[in-house]
């Protein structure tokens, strides 16, 4: 059966038809929307949601709720002044099945013409935090975002049945059950960071907190997990390889991350490579070494002949240690030629965000700021990579 979403917009269907039908369509029929136009009142919305919930999973918003829908009804709240309420609600009735409104816990996803009002509400692994996910309408034009935020949808469900499962009011997860949860044997628990076992293992009472923990600490993260693009960097593999997806399908599958999220996009466990690593090659810890050699071990041990290393792309004195992507534009380099992205929310786990020097200079979105730390970093960067200003 499909995963249901009720979605609430002011505009008509008419005029959203062709936009759900994009997700739905690229869900392969897994996700089902039903569309619904504003009710006059907050309290409408509530009692409307409480009485048919138990036909949907999800609850899609759209912000801006000012439109009068066609049976003459005009919100007088914002979708995130919904959310709030919904969570409070959700909260309450964990807590108390007696509660008057008694709403499951579900996603609650956002879905706004304005740009500023998503980035505003990304969500990150805070239970402060309304949505388990936002996108821009206009973003939907694209195939690529229709796909993702179809996956997304789907996981979302997906991640919301495990936590409240495993919800507990007063007791921690058990190993056991972040196992399920992150769908990996006892014995692989111990190869993940201890302080991100016992950061969700107090999560079991706020299944949002657990989701949203997951979704932005690891699956979103690089660090503990890596996407086929961080892992080409940190092997010194160049993109377009020619034996890359052998080597991959014959020696990576055992590492592939198939807990919660885990089909939005695929992700590997780089402590399994890193083991994997020292049984083909003890001599040397793979970070030690540059492309070229990581490639030639790879090549050596296992005669995989057509994987070329990572080159230079700077004329100056760049390194080959390559071990991280630029965030804005994904090319590999070594954090000696990086600058560190500033990001006080981060957690211990995480790898660091970086950015490429060519990234920083032409990027205009103000997305990402450079620590402090690192900004007179620039000019020496500068000096020393002699980028090509007419590139």
């Amino acid at each position: 059966m499909p995963f249901k979403y009720l979605y609430i917009d002011d505009e008509k269907l008419e005029l959203i038809e062709a936009m759900i039908s994009s997700i739905t369509s690229k869900s392969q029929e897994q996700i089902e929307i039903s569309h619904t136009q504003v009710l006059g009142s907050l309290g409408e919305a509530i009692n409307y949601i409480q009485q048919n919930q138990d036909s949907f999973q999800g609850i899609i918003i759209d912000q801006d709720l000012k439109a009068e829908s066609e049976t003459g009804k005009k919100a007088d709240y914002y979708g995130t002044t919904l959310a709030q309420q919904l969570r409070t609600n959700m909260a309450i009735a964990r807590a108390d099945r007696r509660a008057t409104v008694n709403i499951k816990t579900m996603p609650l996803v956002l879905m706004s013409n304005e740009d500023v009002i998503v980035q505003s509400f990304e969500p990150d692994d805070s239970s402060k935090n309304l949505f388990d996910y936002v996108v821009s309408k206009t973003s939907l034009r694209a195939e690529q975002a229709q796909l993702r935020t179809a996956n997304v949808l789907s996981a979302l469900v997906s991640a919301y049945d495990m936590a409240n499962h495993c919800y507990a009011v007063d007791a921690d997860l058990t190993d056991n059950e972040i196992c399920e949860i992150l769908q990996v044997g006892l014995e692989r628990l111990e190869f993940i960071d201890s302080r991100f076992i016992d950061y969700i293992r107090s999560k079991a009472s706020d299944p949002h907190a657990l989701v949203g923990s997951i979704y932005s600490s690891l699956v979103q993260s690089a660090g503990m997990l890596v996407t086929e693009e961080m892992l080409k960097t940190k092997l010194g593999v160049f993109g377009s390889s020619l034996d890359w997806d052998d080597l991959k399908e014959k020696h990576f599958k055992p590492y592939v991350y198939q807990g919660v999220f885990s089909e939005i996009k695929e992700r590997w466990w780089f402590s399994g490579i890193e083991d994997w690593w020292y049984k083909i090659h003890p001599e040397d810890v793979l970070q030690s070494l540059s492309a070229k050699e990581r490639v030639e071990v790879l090549s050596n041990k296992l005669g995989y002949k057509k994987l070329e290393a990572i080159s230079t792309r700077y004329p100056g004195d760049e390194s080959e240690y390559y071990w991280v992507n630029c965030v804005l534009s994904g090319l590999p380099l070594d954090p000696f030629d990086g600058l560190r992205v500033r990001d006080p929310d981060a957690k211990p786990w995480e790898q660091v965000k970086y950015l490429d020097l060519k990234s920083f200079k032409t990027d205009t979105s103000e997305k990402y700021t450079v620590h402090s730390d690192d900004r007179p970093k620039v000019r020496l960067l500068l000096a020393r990579l002699k980028p090509d200003v007419n590139d």
